[in-house]
């Protein structure tokens, strides 16, 4: 740890440098270490202000908080974490009706019960967004193409609170992959699979249990035939074998590996 903090140096433009503040960038406990430094630094930061958030959620370097207060303590509030620090600045987005929160948008909902108010939260996307999905008719193994159609309308089901802007959401996205090749029936096929009504289901965190897998990597190529056939169709030979049953329980998972582009030719 003292080696990769305090004994990161380089080279550049011919002279030799020794970084004296932070971690160097890429290491694996780069990330670690900075979240545990901040979550110390937050910490002390709340103790001493006057002021505390109802709710102190952060993710690495992006922090959602509510306040019961009014907007001029929550700028002293800010003002102190800023000068807490030599090295560590603070800045606010502060909102009484939305606010901005990673790839969603928080905002009040319209209904109202009793006296608590509701939040809702709705898919959020930079101005600079142009949706340049990857082309239906690009080299990749259909795989790929159906994996991510599936894993965005999930991503959209998780990041929209209201059943409205779930589908508006999701009737854009299709118009979106139809101007990048997408077929209308393998569009509905994989969305079909995607509804509103277990939304919360979505939300919850799966338990993934450690399998052994048997992969078949090759390199994928338009031209080939379906693999994944061809292995069932056979499968057969390596059940009939009492030890080889015994050994390859189930199928192969077949996995491609990147194969030669222009650049690499």
């Amino acid at each position: 740890l003292r080696l990769i903090l305090k004994e990161n140096s380089f080279h550049f433009n011919g002279k030799n440098f020794l970084q004296t503040h932070g971690t160097a960038m890429g290491t694996k406990m780069a990330v670690s270490f900075a979240n545990i430094f901040m979550a110390k630094v937050e910490s002390d930061i709340i103790s001493q202000s006057p002021y505390k958030p109802l709710i102190w959620k952060k993710y690495i370097d992006d922090i959602f908080s509510l306040w019961n207060i009014n907007k001029e303590a929550i700028n002293n509030f800010t003002e102190l974490a800023s000068s807490f620090h030599p090295t560590i600045k603070f800045t606010a987005e502060i909102s009484d009706t939305e606010i901005t929160f990673l790839d969603t948008c928080v905002y009040k909902a319209t209904i109202q019960k009793a006296l608590f108010q509701f939040l809702d939260v709705r898919t959020h996307f930079k101005p600079t967004e142009t949706f340049q999905y990857t082309h239906f008719n690009s080299c990749h193994p259909p795989g790929v193409r159906k994996g991510f159609i599936k894993r965005e309308a999930l991503r959209l089901l998780r990041a929209n609170s209201s059943k409205a802007k779930f589908e508006e959401h999701i009737a854009l996205f299709k118009q979106r992959l139809r101007h990048r090749g997408c077929a209308d029936n393998l569009l509905n096929m994989i969305l079909s699979e995607v509804n509103f009504s277990p939304r919360m289901s979505a939300l919850q965190n799966k338990k993934k249990t450690r399998k052994r897998i048997l992969l078949f990597v090759t390199e994928y190529r338009p031209s080939m035939p379906d693999l994944k056939h061809i292995l069932m169709n056979k499968w057969h030979l390596i059940q009939n074998q009492p030890l080889l049953r015994k050994i390859f329980k189930n199928p192969p998972l077949i996995s491609y590996r990147k194969g030669r582009s222009l650049k690499d030719v």
